[in-house]
């Protein structure tokens, strides 16, 4: 092990050196071309040769996966923060002028990418082994990508996040399984906290979108969103009997905070119907409602989570839309902005889908609690009825109608022999 880490230390040593402006135009490849340069290539074959010789020696070499998975995982943060050699620090490409720490910091990025590449295709194949486990392999893996995750749109290279969300995927399609597996063991407590964190900086990112993202990039952006969510939906929550309780609240906040999902600013009038996530914002609301709604709760406390994040949204979607109202009673002739006009068709179209949902749900499966704050919005949709706009009387039209399965004549009491 000690000659491993000494070999670590060499690789990492000899992919950070400075290429001198001299010899640049013999090693390094032409700006068009995003490749490795003959050095990285040399690095990534010594540790593939490695990983190959472990995987066919004796057992007990085994125990020297997660340090090639740590030396590959320091490759991958190259991507985002290149590395330091001595006082030079090399730099990404920022102008038309490429100086040669600029070309160098250039190159990193191919390089990082296919690491990453690399750490996928051998955590699939070493995931259930017991020193990958002990090491903390997965939540190692979580917590490198959670850089590019978290700054989305201000990576150097759009194809870095692109990159680092699906590797995501990829792992915990294989490393949630094992997690489940080992849940008593408490080997993976650590891994749920840093996983959430993951999920949040990559959801709600702080980075902006650029100002030349064409509407169709943002929807292809967009759909990734919604494919977070989707394994969420599918890896997670239905095995929340083997998660951390704090773990599934987290979730259920994200879900709470992704349903009804404000835009950017930064969006013009024409843009915010398309860039307000609507696809995401659904497809959180509903995996809320159909986690809250399950038949596969397993213990009260998990129940409760679920139950209070729909008492927040149900809360939420009431307050939207008697500010609505009041707006538009206070406004007189003139328009309410365009802004609140499509938060509150949103507001209305997610309503309609949980009066579907509660259709669909027995009705045992909802507490008292949920039907009565369903009840309370009624009445304030009937307040919206004199609303100006035609997009909004369409949108609460479809909110209305579904309430007609819910109204039946009063239950007739007896009382001293008489109905």
């Amino acid at each position: 092990m000690e000659d491993l880490k000494k070999l670590g230390v060499i690789l990492h040593g000899a992919v950070s050196v400075p290429i001198s402006s001299d010899a640049s135009p013999f090693i390094l490849p032409s700006y068009t071309e995003a490749v490795l340069t003959s050095l990285q290539e040399a690095v990534l074959t010594a540790l593939d040769v490695l990983q190959k010789a472990i995987c066919v020696g004796p057992e007990n070499l085994q125990v020297m996966y997660p340090a090639i998975f740590e030396q590959l995982l320091l490759f991958v943060e190259f991507s985002c923060k290149p590395p330091q050699y001595g006082r030079m620090e090399t730099k990404h490409v920022a102008n038309a002028k490429y100086n040669q720490a600029e070309w160098v910091a250039l190159n990193y990025v191919p390089f990082a990418e296919r690491s990453l590449e690399v750490v996928v295709d051998l955590y699939h194949k070493t995931a259930c082994h017991k020193a990958v486990i002990n090491e903390k392999v997965l939540q190692n893996v979580i917590k490198t990508l959670r850089m590019p995750l978290g700054l989305k749109y201000a990576c150097p290279s759009e194809s870095t996040w692109k990159l680092a969300v699906s590797s995501l995927l990829k792992v915990l399609s294989t490393g949630l399984p094992v997690a489940r597996q080992h849940a008593s063991s408490g080997k993976f407590d650590t891994m749920w906290p840093e996983l959430a964190n993951a999920f949040e900086d990559f959801l709600f990112t702080k980075s902006t979108p650029p100002d030349n993202l064409s509407i169709q990039e943002f929807q292809k952006n967009e759909a990734v969103d919604v494919e977070v969510v989707q394994l969420i939906s599918t890896e997670i929550l239905p095995f929340a009997n083997f998660i951390p309780k704090d773990f599934v609240g987290q979730i259920m906040a994200m879900l709470n905070r992704g349903s009804i999902h404000s835009q950017s600013p930064s969006f013009t009038e024409a843009e915010i119907d398309v860039r307000m996530r609507e696809e995401f914002s659904k497809v959180c609301f509903e995996t809320l409602l159909q986690f809250s709604f399950s038949n596969k709760v397993s213990t009260p406390q998990e129940g409760y989570i679920s139950r209070m994040a729909l008492s927040v949204l149900l809360k939420r979607s009431q307050d939207v839309l008697r500010r609505y109202v009041e707006d538009e009673r206070l406004s007189g002739r003139c328009p309410l902005p365009r802004q609140q006009v499509t938060e509150i068709i949103f507001v209305l179209k997610a309503i309609s889908t949980l009066m579907d949902s509660l259709k669909k749900t027995q009705p045992e499966n909802v507490d008292g609690n949920t039907w009565a704050q369903v009840i309370a919005l009624y009445p304030t949709l009937v307040e919206c009825i004199t609303c100006s706009s035609s997009e909004v009387s369409s949108a609460l039209k479809e909110a209305l109608g579904p309430f007609k399965d819910f109204m039946q004549p009063p239950v007739s009491r007896v009382q001293n022999g008489e109905v």
